[in-house]
């Protein structure tokens, strides 16, 4: 039975970690390739317009991205199914309306540069992500890795064209993603049209929307704090640092995401599995055995990355952003503790108790805050990657607690190891640069 299940994970994580492996590839061109020719000030405003952006998304969304997938997801009722998406679409519809209104108003007391352009990637953004877990969950998961391989490609491919053809510099990083979100959106839906064709006005009724909004505001608050733990270190880097620091900082967060490359596509196969298992006698066991493989998976590949990517710094960046390399490794550890706690948030998703999901991620955010501000201060761009990585650890640790009253899951050896080998590794890596 084990076998079986674990057959399923690994079909499911090979086609998302596809879609999402070719998306991160390509995407993951821009910032290098782009290092060469932009200033670190330049690098750094962008990166950090990008973060508001994705720091109002929640907001904005509400976050129904989560809610849309997880209803849609459990029921074959094909009514039911017209409810969600049409009340979802219409409240998001209200929403950007909502943005329409006050956008115009903020230009007038704020002067932003490439506010238009802002706005529109917050339009881009949010039906993008609604979208997608649409497909997801009406069409299928390959349609979902498509859609993405298009959004990727097409980014890089529009960047590059703006940038070295037509001299946009940083304009051609905010259309080339404007224009492949919508351009992904059209070629998925454009020949299948059958999420189009359930929108209709007349599926929109408030108890769905009530049930939408029910499982959505919670995680809408966990997002939003997520999303400040994340910003927020940005942000001192700027007011502590300067700009030029917050280029350095966007380039190795750039490349630590590749190690994401893994808690990605196996967060949302795991999404799928562990809804469909949740119920089984022999859960516990099965929860338990995934869990320190991932944890050994991920601990080995933080180790084969940073040292791998410290060898190759040479034909991967400007010699202006060397100083990134040292702190890839930590972000490397940070990555890794927080694949761990998104691994307890699927748990919290199967019983939909969301609620516990925000309290995890407020309490985070909390204990980030006074961490980031004097760990940034006097410590630099490494005080900020470490604040980073307390605050993941303590949010893995308060899930792996937490969930122990519903469904306890038993670390072996093999994670006591992993975590050892991730610690000695760390000493080697930075008595080998200091040398």
């Amino acid at each position: 039975m084990l076998i079986e299940r674990n057959k399923r994970l690994v079909k499911d994580f090979a086609v998302y970690g596809f879609g999402i492996l070719g998306n991160r590839l390509f995407v993951f061109l821009l910032y290098p390739v782009l290092s060469f020719f932009l200033e670190k000030q330049e690098l750094g405003y962008y990166d950090l317009s990008l973060e508001t952006v994705l720091f109002l998304l929640p907001v904005i969304t509400l976050q129904m991205r989560e809610s849309t997938f997880r209803l849609l997801i459990d029921t074959n009722d094909e009514s039911y199914k017209r409810h969600i998406l049409t009340t979802t679409f219409v409240i998001e519809g209200v929403m950007l309306l909502i943005v329409t209104a006050i956008a115009p108003i903020l230009s007038i007391f704020f002067t932003i540069r490439h506010f238009f352009l802002i706005v529109l990637s917050i339009y881009a953004y949010s039906l993008y992500e609604l979208y997608l877990q649409a497909i997801r969950a009406i069409y299928s998961s390959k349609c979902y890795v498509l859609a993405s391989l298009i959004t990727s490609f097409t980014t890089v491919v529009l960047t590059f064209l703006l940038f070295f053809v037509f001299n946009r510099g940083i304009e051609a990083l905010f259309i080339g993603t404007i224009v492949a979100r919508i351009t992904a959106i059209l070629v998925i839906e454009l020949p299948r049209r059958k999420i189009i064709g359930s929108l209709s006005l007349h599926y929109f009724k408030k108890k769905y929307a009530k049930e939408i909004l029910h499982y959505s505001i919670p995680l809408m608050w966990a997002a939003i704090s997520y999303a400040f733990i994340t910003f927020s270190g940005k942000f001192f880097v700027a007011y502590f640092l300067g700009s030029e620091n917050n280029g350095i900082l966007a380039i190795a967060q750039k490349y630590m995401s590749i190690l994401l490359l893994i808690g990605v596509p196996f967060h949302l196969a795991w999404q799928e599995t562990s809804v469909k298992y949740y119920q089984e006698k022999d859960r516990e066991r099965y929860f338990s055995d995934v869990f320190n493989k991932y944890a050994v998976a991920l601990c080995v590949l933080s180790l084969i990355f940073s040292f791998g990517l410290r060898f190759f710094k040479s034909f991967l960046m400007g010699a202006e952003y060397y100083p990134s390399i040292n702190l890839i490794y930590v972000y490397c550890i940070s990555a890794t503790f927080f694949c761990l706690a998104q691994f307890f948030e699927v748990i919290f998703q199967c019983t939909k108790q969301t609620s516990k999901i925000l309290f995890s991620f407020a309490s985070c955010a909390i204990i980030s805050l006074p961490l980031t501000i004097f760990l940034t201060k006097y410590y630099g761009l490494m005080g900020t990657v470490i604040a980073l990585i307390i605050a993941y650890l303590y949010l893995f640790l308060y899930r792996f607690f937490q969930t122990k009253k519903t469904l306890p899951v038993r670390l072996n050896k093999s994670f006591y190891l992993a975590m050892f080998l991730l610690a000695f590794g760390g000493i080697i890596f930075y008595y080998t640069t200091s040398s």
